[in-house]
C-alpha cells in the first residue's frame, strides 16, 4: 500500500519486525530510553515502546530515523495527534 501525503504533511513510518526490532521514520527527539521503554517524538506524535532489553541500536535524528532493539511488548501513541494546518492558515503563516 503506498498511499500519497498531502503536500506539507510530514511523513512517518513505524515498522515493527517479530517483535525484536522497531524501525521509525519521522523522529524528531528522543525523549528517554532505558532497558524498558523508549520515549520519543514523531511527526505523528508522542510514540512510547515498552519491553525488556531494549536498546537504540541505531539514531540518525538528522535525517529522522531511529531503531530499536530487543523484546517489544507495545507501542503506544501518547495523546491526541498533532493537528493538520489548514490551507488557509499555512497561507497566511
Amino acid at each position: 500500500m503506498n498511499q500519497q501525503s498531502p503536500p506539507g504533511e510530514k511523513t512517518y513510518c513505524f515498522t515493527l519486525d517479530r517483535r525484536a526490532r522497531a524501525a521509525l521514520t519521522g523522529v524528531t527527539d528522543v525523549e528517554s530510553f532505558d532497558e524498558n521503554e523508549v520515549v520519543l517524538h514523531t511527526h505523528g506524535g508522542r510514540l512510547v515502546l515498552t519491553g525488556s532489553g531494549l536498546h537504540v541500536s541505531s539514531l540518525q535524528l538528522e535525517e529522522g530515523r531511529l531503531t530499536v532493539e530487543g523484546a517489544i511488548d507495545a507501542a503506544a501513541y501518547d495523546g491526541a495527534p498533532p493537528r493538520r494546518r489548514g490551507l488557509l492558515r499555512r497561507a497566511l503563516s
